[in-house]
């Protein structure tokens, strides 16, 4: 968590009375004990349900934080360092809505860990854009649960209380991600000017853009744990289409991935009008002056290190060498290279949501033509090109979910599926039966569901990728 300037601080008594045994006299021995200074519990920013500490002390290499309410049993946050300045700012998170709290500062230092003060916090309540929604079910994956609302994101437990949230203006569309290196980033549907990165209090710490002049696209981002990115961006151009069923001075979008390093630098781009052909588009989708050539909308990376890439316009996932930028295999689509098998539809169109799963499976939302849309995964065999449908969840509501949502894989076998703007998330089991639903949020468009291991590293250590 980022130093800040100190606020206000709540000066201790406890504090007064051991700087005044730091003591004057040559002959008292000198002792390295942790001594807080001072410390102080201020109301979170972008939330009512978190506290931001501030914690000055001396011979203390770091703090955390004990809290609880009333009877219930204690919690804590990781410890965090304190910095050169004798200083550490650090967030108190998961606490409940409209409760008093008693926040207990422990210094660790070379003679171990000392608790050395018990402040007190008050939570506030929920702002009113957050949906009462609750669960139903058992049968789920430990850790939290982030939900991209339209208003910004919300996560919760698996009790269905609200654990954080942050307030995004814009009430359209936003894509909220937990990131592998600890942070979250996020993405308004009508801002093209990159992906906002946050830490875990809320903060703003950085963006992540595309490079080269080209437009940063909604939907998917990828960071890797050490901070490499993998960014989607949109490539327009103005081409002579009525050769091709369409119209002279088409204007037509297409997909651009770069790979930038943690310093934003360029390592590798691929464009997608340098491999696929415009006539790969469905006839009835290039007729128009604005052609969505084809709507990149998932990235992923395979074991193997290269790219998974999805086109919800070509109906398509896409396998890319991410050293050669080569096309390894189509999957799906009129360019499509593999056998179908045991998939009593034959095809998917439309996804959304891709993910990877167990070795050689891919998973998404087969969002369709018409209903019902469904969780589909797949195990791909990438010498014979046969695809093999494993699993499939429809749900009994006959849901079509006309545009959006996501999936994520588990490594107990668990999926998660959320049906974009029909407002219906839930936990499938590796059969495809349902284990455990959101309620509450019908109607809501959520464009992604993810779970997460731990409010302070999102992202970090989940049962996923």
């Amino acid at each position: 968590m980022r130093t800040r300037p100190l606020p206000g601080l709540l000066l201790l008594s406890l504090a007064g009375a051991l700087s005044a045994c730091d003591s004057d006299d040559p002959t008292a021995p000198e002792t390295r004990a942790p001594r807080l200074i001072a410390a102080a519990a201020d109301s979170n920013q972008w939330n009512t349900i978190s506290a931001i500490m501030t914690v000055r002390a001396v011979h203390a290499d770091s703090a955390h934080v004990r809290f609880w309410k009333g009877t219930a049993p204690a919690e804590r946050t990781p410890a965090f360092p304190i910095g050169a300045d004798s200083v550490a700012v650090f967030p108190v998170l998961g606490l409940d809505t409209a409760s008093s709290y008693s926040l207990e500062v422990n210094l660790h230092g070379s003679d171990g860990v000392v608790a050395v003060d018990t402040l007190t916090f008050q939570t506030g309540s929920l702002p009113a854009w957050i949906p009462a929604f609750g669960v139903q079910g058992t049968d789920t994956t430990p850790g939290y649960f982030l939900l991209s609302f339209p208003n910004g994101p919300v996560i919760s437990d698996n009790s269905g209380t609200v654990r954080w949230y942050r307030f995004t203006p814009g009430g359209i569309l936003n894509s909220f991600q937990a990131q592998p290196n600890g942070r979250y980033t996020s993405l308004g549907v009508a801002d093209s000017s990159g992906h906002l990165v946050f830490d875990a209090a809320g903060d703003s710490v950085g963006k992540i853009s595309c490079v080269g002049g080209y437009k940063t696209r909604f939907h998917d981002l990828l960071v890797t744990s050490a901070g490499d990115t993998y960014v989607m961006c949109d490539d327009v151009r103005v081409m002579d289409l009525s050769g091709d069923g369409g119209v002279a001075g088409a204007v037509v979008t297409g997909t651009v991935v770069q790979h930038l390093d943690p310093a934003g630098q360029l390592q590798f781009e691929w464009n997608v009008f340098d491999h696929f052909q415009i006539t790969d588009l469905p006839l009835q989708d290039r007729t128009g002056p604005a052609v969505n050539f084809t709507h990149g909308n998932g990235i992923a990376l395979d074991l193997d290190g290269n790219l998974l890439l999805s086109f919800r316009s070509l109906n398509e996932v896409t396998k890319v060498d991410a050293t050669t930028g080569s096309v390894l295999w189509r999957f799906g689509g009129p360019a499509n290279q593999f056998t179908f098998v045991n998939d009593p539809k034959g095809a998917f169109q439309r996804q959304h949501g891709l993910r990877r799963g167990a070795p050689g499976e891919i998973q998404f939302l087969d969002n369709g033509s018409a209903a019902p849309s469904r969780l589909v995964r797949y195990l791909l065999n990438q010498q014979t090109l046969v695809a093999t449908l494993v699993m499939s969840y429809t749900d009994p509501l006959n849901l079509f979910a006309t545009v959006g949502g996501s999936t994520q894989y588990y490594s107990n076998g668990h999926s998660t599926v959320s049906f974009g703007p029909v407002g219906r998330v839930l936990e499938v089991d590796p059969a495809g039966n349902l284990a455990w639903e959101i309620t509450g949020v019908s109607g809501l468009y959520v464009f992604r569901a993810q779970r997460i291991q731990s409010l302070y590293f999102p992202g970090k250590n989940d049962p996923t990728r």
